[in-house]
């Protein structure tokens, strides 16, 4: 902020560098010793237009100033890692087995019911051994889960989302450009996002081999090689 500041003043001082000779000049009489100062010749050109030539030079560079400091990202002074946590997945509450009821009279029976209540007694015994297996499987999801770390880190972070229509500066979080109304982008189903603007990483520049920027916020990213093998970066 102070750089552009500092490139509209010397901006301001060069166009009255430029401006103020020419109308000094003007408010002087025909016969004035000043006016005859200002127009003597130096190296074929007339003192006044050296003025003019100098305002030229000077708001130039302050523009130039101007630009540079509205373009360059901001700096964060020490870096922050933006952590995801591990979200266990809902499951049903696992079902008990079913109790085994055994016989307790001890009546004669016919071949016939001893051997339906075997094969009953063989398929709830194969019943409990799958909801034990589903049981296992379901705790080996949830510590997979619990076992992802964070993969994208924030190096310095941008404070604004640059609008790829018009250039227009919005907030953090912003879906739509408040200028032109156009939206920054359409994400896709469980695509990896920037952690600082939500951008999809597909939009990002690559600085160095793991180093990235943000298309948007301008925010370096430090991505893995596994990642950008995902996204083809």
């Amino acid at each position: 902020m102070a750089s552009m500041r500092l490139g509209a003043i010397i901006s301001f001082i060069g166009v009255a560098i430029a401006i103020a000779p020419i109308f000094y000049f003007l408010t002087l009489s025909t016969g004035d010793p000043m006016r005859q100062f200002l127009t003597q010749p130096i190296l074929a050109l007339p003192l006044i237009l050296y003025f003019t030539i100098a305002g030229g030079v000077v708001t130039a560079f302050g523009l130039i100033l101007f630009i540079r400091a509205a373009r360059a990202p901001p700096e964060v002074s020490s870096p922050s890692i933006v952590r995801r946590p591990a979200v266990a997945p809902e499951f049903p509450p696992p079902q008990p087995p079913r109790r085994i009821e055994r016989p307790t009279h001890t009546s004669r029976k016919r071949p016939g019911e001893i051997v339906a209540e075997i094969e009953r007694e063989i398929e709830e015994i194969v019943q409990s051994e799958e909801i034990k297996a589903e049981e296992e499987e379901k705790e080996e999801v949830v510590e997979e889960v619990e076992e992802r770390k964070p993969e994208i880190e924030v190096i310095t972070r941008g404070q604004d989302i640059v609008c790829p229509n018009c250039g227009e500066l919005n907030k953090l979080g912003s879906t739509k450009c408040v200028k032109c109304k156009k939206p920054f982008y359409k994400l896709e189903k469980e695509e990896p996002t920037c952690p600082v603007c939500g951008a999809p990483l597909r939009m990002s520049k690559r600085i160095s081999d793991e180093r990235f920027v943000c298309g948007l916020c301008f925010s370096e990213l430090k991505i893995p090689p596994d990642v950008q093998q995902e996204l083809g970066l």
